[in-house]
C-alpha cells in the first residue's frame, strides 16, 4: 500500500522535465519531483565557481515554444527582464579569420567584408535561405507534438506540417550546400551549431543547423546563476502550484501493477509512493534499470541499451591569473583548429569565460571553461587518456590566449573524482555527458529518443528529447510531454480517484 499518492511522478531534475512539471501543476495535476542523486552544474574548487557543462542560451526572442511555456506559467515579466544579451554575442575563431557575431546587422555586414570579401554573394543568400526556411520550421514547430508520430493520423498531420521541409524519402534543403566542403564560412556557422546539440548527424544535420542559426543571430544570453537558477524558477513554480519537490531521495525501484507502472520506491527508506503517471527526466538507461527484470519489457529494454552516444561533451575549468585574458575577449568563443579536419576533439573548442557570473575567489582570478565533442571512439576512461586530451585541449587554447598555460592557477574537470576508498584520482563515468546518435525518422531531425515508451504510464523527457534544438529542445519536449501526460491522466481520472 502506497504512504502517499501523486498524479505524476518526475524522476530526476533535468530542465525538460521541470518544464512540464510546473506546467502540469499550473494544470491542477498533483506532482512530485525526485531528485534522484540531483547535481547542481556550478561545483566549487579551492574557492573557485567552475561548471560541469556550458549552456548556450539562446531563443528568448526567437523561439515560440519558449514564449509559450512563459505565458503559460505567467512568467513574461520576469523572464523578459532576466536574460541579458552578451556583446558581443559570441566570437569564432578560424585559422585565418576570426569574426565578432554582433546584434547590428551593420557591423555583422562588416565582419563578413573583412573576412569573408570574395564570398558575399552566397553569404547573403545563405542567410536569405535560412530566414525563408526557418519562418517554414517554425511554422511546423508552433502546434506542439508527440514525435514520432504513431499511427496514421498522427503521420499524416506531421507529413502536412512538414511539407515543403522534408522530402518524401527524408531529404532536406541545405542552406549551405554552395559552399565548397571545409570551406571556413560553413564552419564558422557550424561550430556554434554543433556545440549546440545533444542530438548528431555527421557531418551535421541541415533542419538543426537552420533553427539554431536563425536563433544564433538574435544572441546568446546571460542568466543569473545559470542553468541551476533556470531550474530553481520551475522548481519554484512546481512547489507554488501545490506540487513537491524533494531533492535528496532516491528512487530503489518501481513497482508493476496490471501492466503499469504505478508505485515508486525509495532507497533507504520505507516509503512507497503511488502514481498514475511517471516521467523518466534522467539519463534514459539508468531510469529502466530500475524496473525489477521480471516486470521489463525485453523488447523495448534492448533498444533501450542500444541507444549510443557518437559524442561525450567534455569541459575543463582553468583558474587564471587577473589579466590573463585578452583585451575584447568575448564571453563564448568557439575555436576551430583545422578547416579540413572533422569539427570534433581538440579541433572544435568552446570557450566560456566566468560562466558562473564575476569571479568569486579572493585573488580575483578569472575562470575559462574549455569544453569539447570527445568522439567515442578515442576517449577511454582512464586517467592517462584523460590527461591526453587535456593537454591538447591546452595546446589549442595557447593558439587563442597567449602565455594561457604560464597563467594557469587551478584546473579541474567534473570527470576526476577521487576514490573514497583509496583516496586516489579517479574517473567518474556518470559524469560524462552524452550526444546521441542520429535522430529517429519523422522528428525534424530533432530527437534520438521519443517520448513514447513501450510502458503505458512512463513517459521520456529529459535532455534528449528534441535535444537537436538545444536549449529550445528543452521547452519543445516539455509541450510535447505535458499534451501527452494530460491526454493520459486525463480530468476524468482525477475526478474518479
Amino acid at each position: 500500500m502506497s504512504d502517499s499518492y501523486y498524479d505524476i511522478i518526475v524522476v530526476g531534475t533535468e530542465l525538460t522535465g521541470l518544464i512540464s512539471a510546473a506546467m502540469l501543476a499550473k494544470k491542477g495535476y498533483r506532482v512530485l519531483v525526485v531528485g534522484h542523486g540531483n547535481r547542481a552544474n556550478a561545483y566549487d574548487f579551492e574557492g573557485h565557481s567552475f561548471i560541469r557543462r556550458p549552456w548556450l542560451f539562446q531563443g528568448f526572442e526567437t523561439s515560440e515554444s519558449i514564449k509559450k511555456v512563459f505565458v503559460e506559467l505567467a512568467l513574461s515579466l520576469e523572464m523578459h527582464n532576466r536574460p541579458k544579451p552578451f556583446d558581443p554575442f559570441f566570437q569564432v575563431v578560424l585559422p585565418d579569420h576570426r569574426l565578432d557575431v554582433v546584434a547590428k546587422d551593420s557591423l555583422a555586414q562588416r565582419e563578413f567584408e573583412r573576412e569573408f570579401p570574395e564570398d558575399l554573394k552566397e553569404i547573403d543568400a545563405f542567410f536569405k535561405t535560412i530566414a525563408t526556411c526557418d519562418q517554414r520550421l517554425a511554422e511546423a514547430l508552433a502546434t506542439p507534438q508527440v514525435l514520432p508520430p504513431d499511427g496514421f493520423l498522427e503521420q499524416r498531420t506531421y507529413k502536412k506540417l512538414v511539407n515543403g521541409l522534408v522530402g518524401p524519402h527524408g531529404q532536406t534543403v541545405d542552406p549551405l550546400a554552395s559552399f565548397p566542403a571545409r570551406h571556413p564560412f560553413r564552419n564558422f556557422i557550424l561550430a556554434p551549431v554543433l556545440m549546440s546539440t545533444a542530438c548528431d548527424i555527421p557531418p551535421y544535420a541541415p533542419l538543426q543547423m537552420i533553427r539554431t542559426t536563425a536563433h544564433l543571430r538574435s544572441g546568446l544570453f546571460d542568466i543569473p546563476g545559470g542553468i541551476d537558477g533556470l531550474k530553481r524558477v520551475f522548481i519554484d513554480k512546481v512547489k507554488s502550484n501545490c506540487g513537491d519537490y524533494r531533492e535528496k531521495i532516491t528512487v530503489d525501484h518501481f513497482v508493476m501493477k496490471r501492466g503499469k507502472l504505478r508505485e515508486i520506491v525509495l532507497k533507504n527508506r520505507r516509503e512507497v509512493i503511488g502514481c498514475q503517471a511517471i516521467v523518466c527526466n534522467m539519463d534514459v538507461k539508468q531510469f529502466f534499470q530500475l524496473i525489477p527484470q521480471e516486470d521489463q519489457k525485453q523488447r523495448y529494454h534492448l533498444k533501450v541499451l542500444e541507444l549510443q552516444p557518437s559524442h561525450l561533451l567534455y569541459t575543463i575549468n582553468f583558474a587564471l591569473r587577473p589579466g590573463t585574458l585578452p583585451v575584447g575577449m568575448g564571453q563564448h568563443v568557439f575555436v576551430v583548429g583545422d578547416n579540413q579536419k572533422p569539427l570534433e576533439d581538440d579541433n572544435l573548442l568552446l570557450i566560456s569565460v566566468n560562466p558562473n557570473g564575476p569571479p568569486t575567489h579572493e585573488s580575483g582570478a578569472d575562470v575559462v571553461s574549455v569544453t569539447a565533442r570527445l568522439n567515442t571512439r578515442v576517449v577511454r576512461p582512464t586517467l592517462d587518456n584523460i590527461s591526453d586530451h587535456n593537454e591538447r585541449i591546452i595546446a589549442r587554447v595557447c593558439d587563442t590566449i597567449p602565455f594561457f598555460r604560464e597563467n594557469i592557477v587551478g584546473q579541474s574537470s567534473a570527470w576526476i573524482t577521487t576514490d573514497k576508498r583509496t583516496g586516489a584520482p579517479a574517473v567518474d563515468t556518470s559524469e560524462f555527458i552524452p550526444v546521441l546518435g542520429p535522430p529517429l525518422d519523422m522528428t525534424l531531425q530533432t530527437s534520438s529518443v521519443a517520448s513514447r515508451t513501450a510502458y503505458k504510464n512512463v513517459v521520456l523527457a529529459g535532455e534528449h528529447l528534441h535535444g537537436g534544438l538545444g536549449f529550445e529542445g528543452a521547452f519543445l519536449g516539455s509541450l510535447s510531454v505535458v499534451q501527452f501526460v494530460s491526454d493520459m491522466v486525463n480530468r476524468k481520472s482525477l475526478l474518479n480517484k
